[in-house]
């Protein structure tokens, strides 16, 4: 056999090892085709998050949802900038995304790192209504830059809790908060606390946005 075709045979064995690896850590290679409208498929992984100063494990067992009575364009039809009309259940939660603007951080320091698709999460989001916001920061218009945004790859964020529920699993419905400063973006992680985010918001940081409604809910419970 020769060295050539030892090798792709090897790679062949570790393809599905690394994608093991991946759906354990809560993580996968992006991929619309397994979502449907307002609706995501049930799977079940791990990411973390943050919670009164400690960091907590999430542990999701069912796809996200979206109100699709929500106007979306994303092929997910899930959306940033309006609240949902209707809940998937009558008890839910809210969970705060801290989302990075105009910067970059890297994969090992977000709970959900850009370009990989955290487990139960939509793959895409529409973010135009957020365009006349988003303009400026990336030195464009707002005309020009909404279309890019109808059909987003969900960007990298972490995540923050204001309970926990008793770790039991329900649904939370998810706030954005933009994040304009990295340096702004390092202290909230390392505060690992929405209470700071709140101190934020209401000093009225000019480096965060927000928190911004979205149609978007995922299940899971935190411990």
């Amino acid at each position: 056999m020769s060295e050539t075709t030892s090798r792709r045979r090897l790679a062949r064995v570790l393809a599905p090892l690394a994608a093991a690896a991946f759906a354990v850590a809560g993580l996968g290679v992006a991929n619309a085709n397994t979502e449907t409208v307002g609706h995501g498929q049930n799977e079940y992984g791990l990411t973390a998050g943050f919670h009164a100063g400690a960091k907590v494990d999430f542990v999701y067992s069912k796809g996200f949802f979206c109100d699709t009575s929500v106007a979306a364009a994303s092929s997910t039809g899930c959306e940033v900038g309006q609240k949902w009309k209707r809940a998937p259940r009558t008890q839910h939660d809210p969970l705060f995304i801290t989302v990075p603007l105009g910067f970059t951080v890297p994969g090992p320091h977000m709970d959900c790192p850009d370009k990989l698709k955290c487990v139960d999460h939509p793959y895409t989001m529409d973010l135009s209504r957020l365009a006349p916001a988003l303009a400026p920061i990336f030195k464009t218009t707002p005309d020009k830059l909404a279309p890019v945004l109808k059909d987003y790859v969900t960007p990298g964020h972490d995540h923050f809790l204001t309970d926990l529920n008793n770790g039991k699993p329900e649904w939370w419905d998810v706030y954005v908060v933009g994040v304009t400063d990295r340096a702004t973006y390092d202290a909230i992680h390392a505060h690992r606390s929405y209470s700071y985010i709140q101190s934020l918001l209401k000093a009225k940081n000019k480096h965060v946005v927000g928190p911004i409604p979205t149609n978007l809910f995922l299940f899971f419970g935190a411990k």
